[in-house]
């Protein structure tokens, strides 16, 4: 698991959001990115539906992350990304 301190923090509804923890995806968050990309969803909105059920965080206030906090959360989950099945193009 790592814990990542956001570089701005986020405001939503009286709360603050200053750290998440990111930890290797559930079977479920996983499902909730695939639910995603099949209606339509950006990668950037897949990887939100995935951090919404991983760590209870309005996908709200997962919208209002800057940019580099986004890169180091997508960064620790990189090495749970699976690797292209055979025969396919990895980027």
């Amino acid at each position: 698991m790592t814990m990542i301190t956001l570089k701005r923090p986020v405001e939503h509804e009286g709360k603050t959001y200053d750290t998440i923890e990111v930890d290797e995806p559930t079977v479920g968050a996983i499902e909730a990115m695939e639910r995603a990309q099949v209606a339509g969803a950006t990668n950037t909105g897949a990887t939100i539906a995935l951090l919404a059920v991983d760590t209870g965080w309005p996908e709200e206030v997962l919208r209002k992350l800057r940019t580099s906090d986004f890169e180091a959360i997508g960064a620790a989950l990189a090495p749970f990304a699976p690797a292209p099945a055979s025969g396919e193009a990895g980027t």
